[in-house]
């Protein structure tokens, strides 16, 4: 289809897209959309900047998916390949989700369209559970089959696309609200998306017969006396022809039945209103030539295409002219370094100018287990629970017992740093813990402080942050915690979170109160806040979600301990404490996981199998 020019430049500065890959993400998705989506590429034209990129992307990533699922080889045949590379691609959206950006352009695009508009990622998850499905064969014996189909496939990411319409209209609701309260509007709504995949079934159909697939039911064919021979070898029959030509009029009623939300944005309406209408040549186009969708994709007429978007055009360009867009989705993202390669880029130079001291080993000559990439966690945290019990077992000060855990801490890091794990976080010391007495507060303060200090005069590949506050800590303790932060920021090994003074509410609290000032300062618009812009005002904003969280010392409970970030961690309690530990036993708790199924919601996947560990047992108490 024929479109203004788009300045893709502009279009990104005005969405706050400054970072040049996700740039390249969401340019990917805006070819596929244009390539494949003829309709929803012109529609998305109408849109402002932000809402525009995210139908985009949106668009172009479940079409990405589709397109790993229906590959066929050069002899026209399935590809035999499809379905491991369908799994390896849902397999690394749903690393990259946990991590909050993609590996690839395409999923850097849908993952930060997601976090920028809070969309939940079900109907994804969905969505590929079925294509798993495709990648086998599929037929659909009856209509219901069919509409059930429908309701997985296509309903869930035309309703993702609502919600992004209705907010661009300034109703927060999502469509599944409105639709609980008006159930006859759920209805309409689901005829209107069977509307929009029937007809797609009718001028996608050559292109499906090309890979041995009928879309339209048995129960179809067979009221019509349309043989599904025939259509696998492309014969048009008077019967198929008729019923092409009833189908196109079914899908034309459904679509004039589509209901509208009662408060909608003018250019919200004018671009629906376009979308319908282009279906609707769509439709007549499949109704005027049955016989030739059998060979080829009915192509829209360009002069009644024309007529149809040149004025939709003028009047979107009004409305928004007249009723500015008025949601901001996220703040803008901040303007790149001066640096002609970025800020990151600049950091990773520094770190290649800087000499790395690689971790000793450990004294008994274990070496870190080879873990499957894909069954690594990339980010640990442990409860560091047990020193005094420690201590007390042995007939020492508890003291002892926070002396003694240094060297285990101190041990672990070395661990994760030969096993080549991202993030460590562990648990120094809770706002809770306070309350202890006098002389172990005394210990903790000074030995925190020293073992940061440690691992920085190490010069190990540490990258060390703090998450806590500063109320009631030493003045001295914050400067160094501050200081081994500046000293490790163009280190790109291991991340090493130290809890300072941290309470798992408290950051939850603190970030809730940060959003509302700025709330109340117009900065930020209530009714679109999301996860992703939550998380920002946390302690570490950068900090993933936890993979595996770990405590020692027999207790199982997590202590207000990264709440936010633990949501779908795999837990695992120790009976060991503390001061017993060292690196041996994070690889164990790594193999364990590694083993564990991990489903997020979805079904079960084959857990990953650990390599065993040769020559190494267990610490010992």
């Amino acid at each position: 289809m024929s479109s203004p020019a788009v300045p893709p430049t502009c279009v990104y500065r005005r969405s706050g897209i400054h970072d040049a890959a996700l740039r390249r993400g969401y340019e990917a998705c805006r070819r596929a959309t244009r390539a494949t989506g003829e309709i929803e590429y012109a529609v998305s034209l109408l849109l402002p900047p932000p809402l525009r990129i995210a139908t985009w992307a949106l668009y172009g990533a479940v079409r990405a998916v589709d397109d790993l699922a229906d590959a066929v080889g050069p002899d026209g045949a399935a590809d035999p390949g499809r379905a491991g590379r369908l799994e390896a691609w849902i397999a690394a959206f749903d690393a990259d989700l946990r991590a909050g950006r993609g590996s690839d352009p395409v999923r850097q695009a849908l993952i930060h369209t997601m976090l920028t508009w809070n969309l939940p990622p079900g109907f994804l998850h969905t969505l590929f559970e079925e294509l798993r499905q495709d990648v086998h064969g599929r037929r659909f014996a009856t209509w219901q089959e069919w509409r059930r189909y429908n309701s997985l496939i296509n309903t869930p990411l035309v309703l993702r696309a609502g919600s992004l319409l209705l907010r661009a209209a300034g109703v927060s609701a999502e469509p599944e609200a409105i639709a609980a309260h008006v159930p006859d509007v759920a209805v309409l709504w689901q005829t209107a998306v069977e509307a929009i995949y029937l007809t797609d079934a009718l001028v996608d159909l050559s292109d499906d017969l090309g890979r041995g697939h009928v879309p339209l039911p048995q129960e179809a064919l067979d009221e019509a006396g349309v043989c599904r021979a025939d259509l696998l070898a492309r014969r048009a029959t008077p019967e198929f022809e008729g019923l092409a030509r009833r189908l196109a009029e079914q899908a034309r009623t459904w679509l004039d039945r589509m209901a509208l939300p009662p408060v909608l944005h003018p250019a919200v309406g004018v671009a629906l209103g376009a979308y319908t209408g282009l279906y609707r040549l769509r439709l007549k186009a499949a109704a005027d030539a049955p016989a030739a969708l059998l060979h080829r994709r009915p192509a829209l007429p360009r002069g009644a295409r024309l007529r149809l978007l040149l004025p939709a055009r003028a009047k979107a360009a009004l409305s928004w002219g007249l009723f500015p867009f008025p949601v901001q989705p996220c703040p803008p993202e901040p303007a790149p370094a001066e640096t002609p390669d970025g800020p990151e880029e600049a950091r990773l130079q520094a770190a290649r100018r800087r000499p790395v001291v690689p971790p000793p080993p450990h004294p008994s000559g274990a070496r870190p287990p080879r873990l499957p990439a894909e069954a690594m966690p990339r980010h640990v945290a442990i409860v560091m629970d047990g020193n005094g019990r420690w201590a007390t077992a042995r007939g020492l000060p508890r003291t002892d017992g926070h002396r003694r855990g240094v060297e285990a801490l101190v041990d672990v890091v070395h661990g994760a740093l030969e096993i080549g794990l991202e993030h460590l976080t562990l648990y120094a010391f809770s706002t809770e813990n306070w309350k202890r007495p006098a002389d172990e507060l005394q210990t903790l303060m000074y030995e925190i402080p020293q073992v940061v200090h440690r691992l920085v005069t190490e010069k190990v590949d540490v990258r060390v942050r703090w998450a806590g506050t500063p109320s009631r800590l030493p003045a001295d303790v914050v400067e160094k915690l501050l200081d081994a932060e500046r000293e490790t920021r163009d280190h790109t090994g291991l991340t090493l979170t130290m809890c300072v003074n941290y309470g798992g509410r408290a950051e939850i609290t603190a970030a809730a109160a940060k959003l509302a000032q700025e709330a109340v300062a117009g900065r930020v618009d209530p009714g679109s806040l999301s996860e992703h812009a939550f998380a920002r005002c946390l302690h570490v904003p950068e900090l993933p979600d936890v993979d595996l969280l770990v405590r020692t010392g027999g207790d199982q409970r997590t202590s207000n301990f990264l709440p936010w970030q633990a949501t779908y961690a795999e837990l695992l309690f120790l009976d060991i404490p503390w001061p017993a530990v060292d690196r041996r036993t994070l690889w164990d708790a790594m193999e364990q996981y590694a083993r564990r199924t991990r489903r997020y919601g979805s079904v079960a996947r084959i857990p990953a199998q650990a390599s065993p560990l040769s020559g190494r047992g267990a610490p010992t108490t």
